[in-house]
């Protein structure tokens, strides 16, 4: 190939390349290519020329690169010290690749992969310089940096909970027992039903931490968001308070969403909650439900396209500063005093947005409020009503079997003893593999199982699993207080029970004698 003919096919590819180019010959600024006027935010390749222009002595382009950046870089080094550094490894090894931070025209900074390339021309150094702009491979870095973060505290959260539901379980069986002992309307009794308030509230927080682990058991139904937040509206009123305006803007056609109501009821009055706390002098909430097309664009990049049901929560409060903004999703962060806040409210509506498929977005800024918006995917499915209970059955045993498996020993023994209370025979087992020996010492029908999901040595599925084999068509019930999308995992395929720790005996009773009558 002639020599011009290479000549021209270069500046062809130089004047195309998506990449900015510089060309630095010892001090001098020789050339650039229209990809770095535009990332320098230049009008044209002359105005950025001219910013450079009458540097040098003899009236030349100063070529420094610190030039093109702010006055230290992020690790606190002064660029100009800093790009010497660079220069000198890029003239000793060849070439040399490393990250940066230039600004723009606008004053803008912006990071850069920066690929320095000596070449020989006589007895000089040509130097070579590629910018590449890494903004959003910066994001997603720190995106993905957060979400590990949240992850590791998450399965911390998660354990945590899990443990305390087993003490709940525990002083909710002694506070039932308590109230049934004790005569309606003795002196005694507001005790109790304090002590189940407390327990409430507890559950209330353990509920929180499963939801922000995603280790709570969902039950998602296809649930008209629109109608929910209108169901809630008297609760946020009073939850609010009267010094703060609550205004509603939702869509009179149904907008579902496939989701657990229970989490979505939270998420709601998280959010309520989070926007009443930044206005103590008063303000106003608007909650608007509405439906967004997404494309793979920012902030909703990581969601697929399609169309999904929007819950936006606004409010005329404080806002944050960029610190605050930049951690309000995460766990235990707040910015309350000692004692008033768990930190938990927005890391819960994110972990259930993503539990969901969809996404929690917040924007804000001192003195100008505060916008929290939650994408869930939009079903098309007929929406039921959350409100919808089962029908109540009597708790009377009829001299049924039950074997009930459990590796908390307070709880085992609290539940076998509300079951013998009621008239069944009770077998007892601490884990799956005990349970195996009871049933083969035992040697007769057994008409229920109750095991808990998550046990050594033998699993709850896999114990299901191993007596399907010699108790055909055993009734099942599980309890746990994780997520059954993991440990449930072998049992798909069938209509599991799950109780969702904590719960009273009363409940496992009736749901015991549920189970029983429906075969």
């Amino acid at each position: 190939m002639p020599r011009d003919s290479r000549s021209d096919t270069y500046r062809e590819l130089f004047e195309h390349s998506p990449d900015a180019i510089l060309v630095i010959e010892g001090d001098r600024f020789v050339d650039c290519n229209p990809a770095a006027v535009k990332m320098l935010r230049f009008a044209t390749k002359e105005a950025l020329l001219e910013r450079y222009r009458g540097q040098t002595e003899d009236g030349g382009l100063r070529a420094h690169p610190g030039e093109f950046s702010p006055p230290r870089q992020p690790d606190g080094r002064d660029s100009f010290e800093k790009a010497n550094e660079m220069i000198e490894i890029a003239f000793e090894k060849g070439s040399h690749r490393f990250e940066w931070d230039h600004i723009r025209a606008d004053g803008e900074v912006f990071p850069v992969e920066v690929q320095l390339t000596s070449v020989p021309s006589g007895e000089k150094l040509i130097l070579h310089v590629v910018w590449r702009e890494i903004s959003e491979r910066r994001r997603i870095e720190v995106e993905l940096r957060r979400s590990q973060r949240l992850e590791a505290v998450g399965r911390l959260a998660g354990g945590v909970a899990h443990d305390f539901n087993n003490l709940l379980v525990v002083i909710l069986s002694h506070a039932e027992f308590l109230q049934e002992e004790i005569e309606s309307g003795a002196p005694d009794i507001h005790h109790v039903e304090e002590i189940r308030l407390a327990t409430e509230r507890a559950t209330a927080l353990t509920r929180q931490l499963l939801a922000f682990s995603r280790g709570q058991p969902i039950q998602p139904r296809p649930i008209d968001l629109a109608s929910l937040v209108k169901r809630l509206g008297e609760l946020l009123r009073r939850l609010i308070g009267e010094h703060i305006e609550l205004v509603l803007e939702l869509s009179e056609a149904p907008l579902t969403v496939e989701a657990d109501p229970s989490q979505l009821e939270q998420l709601v009055v998280n959010l309520g909650a989070n926007a009443r706390d930044a206005m103590p002098h008063g303000g106003r909430i608007t909650i608007t439900v509405s439906t967004r097309k997404v494309t793979r664009r920012a902030p909703f990049a990581r969601l697929a396209p399609a169309e999904y049901v929007t819950l936006r929560v606004s409010d005329t409060g404080k806002g944050m500063s960029p610190e605050q903004l930049d951690r309000a999703f995460d766990p235990f962060y707040t910015t309350k005093p000692l004692g008033e806040g768990t930190g938990l409210g927005l890391a819960t509506v994110h972990a259930i947005a993503e539990q969901n498929g969809g996404r929690a977005v917040i924007e804000s800024a001192p003195a100008t409020g505060t916008t929290v918006q939650v994408l869930l995917p939009r079903s098309w499915a007929k929406p039921v009503d959350p409100r919808a209970a089962p029908r109540a059955r009597p708790a009377v045993g009829g001299g049924e079997t039950v074997l009930l498996v459990e590796d908390g020993e307070e709880i085992r023994q609290l539940f076998a003893t509300a079951l013998l209370g009621q008239g069944y025979r009770v077998l007892s087992a601490r884990d799956g593999e005990d349970a195996l020996r009871v049933v083969q010492e035992y040697g007769k029908a057994i008409d229920l199982l109750i095991t808990d999901v998550v046990m050594p040595r033998l699993s709850g599925p896999e114990l299901v699993k191993r007596l399907g084999v010699i108790r055909p068509g055993l009734q099942v019930i599980y309890m746990s207080g994780y997520s059954h999308e993991g440990p449930l995992m072998g049992v798909s395929g069938e209509q599991v029970v799950l109780l969702h720790k904590p719960f009273s005996p009363r409940e496992l009773l009736s749901e015991a004698r549920r189970v029983l009558d429906e075969g």
